[in-house]
């Protein structure tokens, strides 16, 4: 042991300079601790969150490297499945609290809205966007994206309930590559999904397309074998020639593949041009699938008086003089077509500036300042063609 009393005085003051030095008491300023509000402040964001998800999915997108944006849908479907059991545990919690006092036990097979899911997403700053499809087993056809992102910030997917869990989150599933994409038909594309069961496996049926666009109607129909764990298969894929409106499913009496219903112009015809803001035939078809191919088994065109003056110019060019009677007035009407040469094949008639489906005045251009002008009139549930005469069209 050494004692204080052996060191010499010189050495004894060296010896506290170094101790003070080295516990920091050689200076007045006195460090405090740190602030715990100050620590609060900062969000910790666990690795495996919801919110860990989002952000990395956000910039994963925002990159703009091939492989980040990837993995950000996977990210994005992540936080889909977390939103979805948020949603299905708060669904719980409140059917338990309205049935607790009666009830002896929960049920707790319900899932949850696309409303209550898409709220949760939107808390970590992803939008959802989800198609519940009719019948059954329920399949959502699910976009998650970063609402400020560019247009490929998405990711587009199926989703279903496990049937493993009891409100837990959903199985889900790209979508496989001969499906019809939402994304690319734009925000207000129009379509639907139908399922239906079949014997222990299930069909599905989607059919999307851009309204009024001219890029067809594309149909799709995929089967999963067994079980509501199993992925689905595409086993089809088409597009019709068709402009649509609206697109639903309707059942088959006896199961299968569902009619396929469709409203709007149809397909276009070769006769007219079909500008956008040219008429349009207002048709309801109904398609079923024979073999491999959707075939048209009906179809109602809405009585206009373009329709009529349609009708009245397929049957003069494509049959007999007498063929187009029906869609006229009285046979001078088909020589006076012949006298403007609407007998004989030429470029498509595109409307006058103005001129609609629904009026009894009707003027096509035929070159230059040439025209067309075509007058129909009721015929009970029905119009008809009354008279055609060659006008001008100046257009200032």
């Amino acid at each position: 042991m050494i004692r204080a009393g052996w060191l010499r005085p010189g050495a004894l003051a060296l010896a506290c300079g170094l101790a003070l030095l080295l516990a920091g008491c050689g200076s007045n300023r006195i460090d405090p601790p740190p602030d715990e509000s100050d620590l609060a402040e900062q969000p910790i964001v666990q690795p495996d969150s919801i919110a860990s998800w989002a952000q990395r999915a956000r910039d994963g997108w925002a990159s703009g490297d091939t492989m980040r944006a990837d993995a950000a849908g996977a990210l994005a479907r992540e936080a889909f499945q977390a939103a979805w059991a948020q949603a299905a545990d708060a669904l719980d919690s409140a059917h338990e609290a309205t049935t607790s006092e009666r009830l002896p036990t929960v049920d707790k097979s319900g899932s949850p809205g696309p409303n209550e899911v898409t709220a949760n997403l939107a808390r970590v700053g992803l939008a959802g966007d989800v198609v519940v499809s009719e019948g059954e087993p329920t399949v959502w056809q699910v976009i998650v994206s970063d609402p400020v992102g560019s247009a490929g910030s998405s990711t587009e997917f199926w989703a279903w309930p496990d049937p493993r869990t009891t409100g837990g989150a959903p199985i889900v599933q790209s979508l496989p590559p001969r499906a019809p994409a939402r994304t690319r038909y734009g925000p207000d594309a129009v379509g639907e999904l139908r399922t239906w069961k079949a014997g222990a496996g299930a069909g599905l049926a989607s059919a999307w397309a851009r309204p009024r666009g001219r890029g067809g109607l594309e149909v799709a129909l995929a089967a999963r074998k067994k079980g509501d764990t199993a992925s689905w298969s595409v086993t089809s894929n088409t597009t019709l020639p068709i402009e649509a409106d609206t697109v639903a499913f309707e059942p088959a009496a006896g199961g299968g593949a569902p009619t396929l219903v469709v409203t709007g112009a149809g397909e276009k015809d070769p006769m007219f041009d079909d500008c956008p803001t040219c008429p349009h035939l207002d048709r309801v078809q109904r398609y079923v699938l024979r073999g491999d191919s959707w075939s048209l088994s009906e179809e109602h065109i809405t009585p206009t008086p373009y329709s009529a003056f349609v009708s009245f110019l397929h049957a003069l060019r494509q049959g007999t003089p007498e063929s187009a009677l029906p869609y006229a007035t009285g046979p001078e009407v088909i020589d006076q077509a012949k006298a403007v040469g609407l007998d004989v094949r030429r470029a498509p008639l595109r409307a006058a500036p103005g001129t609609t489906a629904l009026d009894a005045t009707q003027r096509y251009r035929a070159g230059g300042t040439n025209a067309v002008e075509i007058t129909l009139e009721p015929a009970g549930d029905h119009w008809v063609v009354g008279d055609i005469r060659a006008t001008q069209i100046i257009i200032e």
